[in-house]
């Protein structure tokens, strides 16, 4: 009985089996000789990846307790692990890479099909419709062209020649709705009577450039001037010096000492001409003649190895603010008064030169001189 019921079972899934290939797509149905080979594989890939998928459920399912099996189950883990590697990494960038060409192609199939079919179907309405009617429905046609109020049938789409191409008709008729636009508006305007200027777009007013450089040229100098004084006085970071001769920091034959901004400026210098294996030309004569006048003007102020850049603005600053609003036309000020009495009270033997010109004094004789100086080329800037 039991031999009898296996045997039907048998035959009964033969059957079933036999009706389920029968209906499935044939296997030339399924390659196309004009596809994508990339689209194959990837199928391929996804039928593999999903049959070593459920392969993995089974193992999983029947719970094994060989080590012959623990060994099929890392099998089949490391082929799911390199099918995964292929679409993530082979199948997936190639797609993504391709994608435009992918459309393109799909676009043009869809156009030869679509005009395959449009043709097919005017074949259809031709045969069946009589002649008359043709000759009818040409000259309702005509007179729905000539009439303006009626609604114009719309053009076929592009074909594939023209789909990824410039289109010269839809470029003369925005060119034509633009004239029309323009001239519409003139009526509008002309009809109202309302004046409208032009749209023109906003400009600037023409500056003095050579002001305007010497304001930012003497705007960097202070920020740079403030920059170093901060860096070398004020900050306590550590920082690295360069030994005293070493790499060419001794300049204008030992008078003078490469400055930070200097350094980096070699530095950049030297780093470009490693990188892209050429020699920068040198600096020219006029370029020389201009930098020794720019050193010159910046040694002007210089005094005692500082910068007094501004003394006199701000000794004039000074002066205001202790000699006060009312005080200052009415007599000496503060720091004057306080001079006097200090003349008066401090006892010292005489004639050693403490009561004649002392520090004190030629430091002002020389506040004078570059008073005089800043105030010369103040009016020649003006």
């Amino acid at each position: 009985m039991a031999v009898d019921t296996t045997a039907a079972l048998i035959q009964t899934l033969t059957t079933a089996l036999e009706a389920t290939t029968a209906a499935l797509p044939q296997q030339q149905d399924l390659i196309q000789p004009e596809g994508i080979s990339l689209f194959d594989t990837k199928n391929d890939l996804l039928l593999s990846y999903l049959q070593n998928l459920v392969f993995l459920i089974v193992l999983r399912l029947r719970q094994p307790d060989e080590t012959s099996s623990d060994d099929l189950l890392h099998q089949v883990i490391s082929k799911l692990v390199q099918q995964r590697v292929y679409l993530e990494r082979g199948v997936r960038p190639l797609q993504g890479k391709l994608k435009y060409q992918v459309d393109k192609v799909v676009r043009a199939a869809e156009e030869a099909q679509r005009r395959v079919n449009q043709k097919t179907a005017q074949q259809s309405v031709a045969e069946s419709a009589p002649n008359g009617d043709d000759a009818s429905d040409s000259d309702d046609s005509d007179a729905d062209s000539d009439d303006p109020t009626t609604l114009k049938r719309k053009p076929s789409p592009p074909t594939e020649e023209t789909s990824h191409g410039p289109r010269p008709g839809s470029m003369r008729v925005a060119g034509a709705s633009k004239a029309t636009g323009t001239s519409r508006s003139a009526d509008k305007s002309t009809v109202t009577g309302a004046y409208k200027p032009p749209r023109n777009n906003p400009t600037l007013m023409p500056e003095d450039r050579p002001n305007r450089e010497r304001d930012q040229s003497a705007r960097k100098r202070r920020s740079k001037l403030l920059d170093e004084y901060i860096d070398e006085e004020v900050s306590t970071a550590p920082q690295s010096q360069p030994s005293i001769g070493a790499g060419g920091t001794i300049t204008q034959q030992g008078r003078g000492a490469m400055s930070s901004r200097e350094r980096e400026r070699e530095r950049e210098r030297t780093d470009y001409e490693e990188r892209n294996f050429v020699r920068l030309p040198a600096m020219t004569k006029a370029e020389r003649k201009k930098e020794k006048a720019r050193t010159m003007n910046d040694k002007r102020d210089l005094f005692g190895g500082e910068d007094w850049t501004g003394l006199g603005g701000l000794g004039d600053r000074i002066n205001r603010t202790v000699a006060g609003k009312g005080r200052a036309a009415d007599g000496p000020g503060l720091f004057e008064r306080r001079d006097k009495r200090r003349r008066e009270t401090i006892d010292g033997p005489r004639g050693d030169g403490a009561a004649g010109p002392g520090i004190g004094d030629t430091f002002e004789k020389r506040r004078k001189i570059l008073q005089g100086r800043a105030d010369k080329k103040n009016r020649r800037r003006a």
